[in-house]
């Protein structure tokens, strides 16, 4: 059990140290949508470059499937966590041959229909790879990372995250049905099904009165 990024850093920095293999190293952390996953990985990030290795770190955001897809009005909680993000394209895309070769140049189209956007890569002498996002945790996947963790949170706090971070242009109430009918079912069905905590090599639990971002 982790309480801060200066632990995990050390953690991930003794793996490094002790690595059988010159390839990457793949670090997934994961928790449920607005467990605080992305704060915590920038400052992990930091602190291994400053202790000299090279990380690159990736968000599953950036792999999104289309609003179109995600939100579809019939999507049940079971199938916006099957569809909501293209894992399948970032691991054979970026992931893999990052792993594998250390470095690599390549984009990502979000075919968004309101918001198009092209995210760019351009990673070179990695050391580590951090990935960061939901979903993370399941059993197809394990075997790619070498280390993995999950954020504990509990969903009302998760709810508070979002509710500051989402940047959406509907109601609040509209906010708290699509946390209620979707994103917060789809996070119990991934622990169901998934179980997480049992399958990650570590727990962080952020210290309490710790500021979130």
């Amino acid at each position: 059990m982790f309480n801060n990024a200066a632990q995990m850093k050390s953690a991930i920095k003794d793996l490094h140290n002790h690595r059988e293999s010159k390839k990457a190293q793949v670090i997934a952390i994961s928790g449920i949508e607005g467990s605080g996953k992305r704060s915590l990985t920038e400052k992990i990030a930091a602190a291994l470059r400053l202790d000299g290795l090279n990380v690159a770190v990736v968000h599953t955001d950036d792999w999104e499937a289309s609003k179109e897809i995600r939100f579809n009005v019939m999507n049940s909680p079971e199938e916006y966590y099957l569809n909501a993000y293209r894992f399948d394209e970032m691991f054979e895309q970026l992931i893999l041959p990052l792993k594998l070769f250390g470095s690599i140049k390549t984009s990502v189209n979000l075919d968004d229909a309101e918001s198009p956007r092209q995210i760019d890569y351009n990673f070179e002498d990695i050391d580590i790879i951090l990935i960061e996002g939901v979903y993370l945790i399941q059993e197809a996947f394990l075997d790619l990372y070498d280390y993995s963790c999950w954020v504990k949170s509990n969903f009302d706090t998760a709810f508070k995250r979002l509710a500051e971070q989402m940047d959406i242009e509907e109601s609040q109430e509209a906010l708290v049905n699509l946390f209620e009918m979707l994103i917060k079912p789809a996070g119990q069905y991934h622990i169901y099904t998934d179980d997480p905590i049992g399958n990650s090599k570590s727990i962080y639990l952020e210290e309490e009165n710790t500021p979130h971002e």
